[in-house]
């Protein structure tokens, strides 16, 4: 690759996490995102990406440096977005589609059912809708004009073609289903309460008590909150399914495909870096460090079992592409 076209896929990608951002500004102005976090009272119960408990009062922070957030977090959801984009085997609608999945789902739908089934009675009014459409409009705005900017809407002529994936058997696939949905729920349990819940401001926050061991907490969970385990294995199949078309577009080696899935889902964290006026920065920030560690190793874990093996491509498939 030239030092040209090098220069100019950078500044394509520079440019789709300007568009990026512009969606996400978009999406908040339409679905009345913005009106909504302005009237919500400062003591109101926040959102978490991954909360473990409801109930609290500790008065928020504002950060004051909302521009840099939100740029950084532009950046990096655009940059991750834009390597998955022009790694992929697949175009135009076929690739508008899996991006869109894979980001409304990872970025919307995943955190944001832990709203509905934690704090749907302690958050504003229609704030949950809000957050919904928004990721939404964000979503079909974003993926069709990054697709035909990193000029991937038609497929290159004389392209060589990709090797195929094998297909997994069914017993194959249903081993690495369930192996996923119980690593999500351990893994969820295990950052959780290593990370957020040895904070004092997370624990006071949410009004939750401190236990004494990781099996306490599994203990005390399925005593006085025992639909979190079923709840938790349902989100897990959100995120897998949000995952395997992201998986299945791209033709790349098994270890990329690894840093990929983790890649994607870990990008997604940073948004507990914006300013948020129902939850203070001390909470959100314990949130980024837990829900990064398990984004992390479960998207790793997810992009090593939903890899296929690779099989090789022949003479007639590459005559036929």
């Amino acid at each position: 690759m030239t030092a040209g076209k090098v220069l100019m896929t950078a500044l394509k990608i520079l440019v789709a996490c300007l568009v990026f951002a512009l969606c996400l500004v978009v999406g908040g102005a339409l679905s009345g995102l913005h009106k909504i976090g302005q009237q919500a009272p400062p003591a109101q119960q926040a959102i978490s990406s991954e909360p473990q408990a409801a109930g609290g009062s500790q008065a928020p922070q504002m950060p004051e440096n909302l521009l840099l957030t939100f740029l950084i977090f532009s950046v990096c959801a655009g940059v991750v977005l834009s390597y998955l984009i022009l790694r992929s085997s697949w175009h135009g609608w076929p690739l508008v589609g899996a991006i869109s999945v894979g980001m409304y789902g990872a970025s919307t739908v995943g955190p944001q059912l832990d709203s509905v089934f934690f704090l749907s009675n302690k958050l504003p009014r229609g704030l949950i809708q809000a957050l919904f459409l928004q990721g939404a409009i964000a979503t079909a705005l974003f993926s069709p004009l990054a697709v035909l900017l990193l000029g991937k809407w038609r497929a290159v002529s004389g392209a060589p073609a990709f090797p195929r994936r094998a297909q997994m058997r069914a017993t194959s696939a249903a081993w690495r289903l369930a192996l996923l949905v119980v690593a999500f729920v351990v893994l969820y349990m295990f950052f959780g309460y290593y990370v957020a819940w040895q904070s004092p401001a997370v624990r006071q926050y949410y009004g939750g008590q401190q236990y004494l061991s990781f099996y306490a907490t599994l203990k005390g969970n399925w005593n006085y909150h025992r639909l979190i385990y079923p709840f938790q294995v349902f989100r897990a199949l959100v995120y897998i399914a949000c995952l395997y078309p992201l998986v299945r577009m791209l033709r790349v080696a098994r270890w990329e495909m690894v840093l990929a899935m983790a890649l994607f889902l870990s990008v997604w964290t940073t948004a507990l870096l914006l300013p948020n006026s129902m939850m203070p920065a001390s909470v959100a920030h314990t949130h980024l460090w837990e829900t990064l560690g398990f984004s992390l190793v479960f998207g790793a874990l997810a992009g090593w079992l939903l890899t296929p093996p690779q099989q090789a491509v022949t003479a007639s498939d590459s005559a036929a592409s």
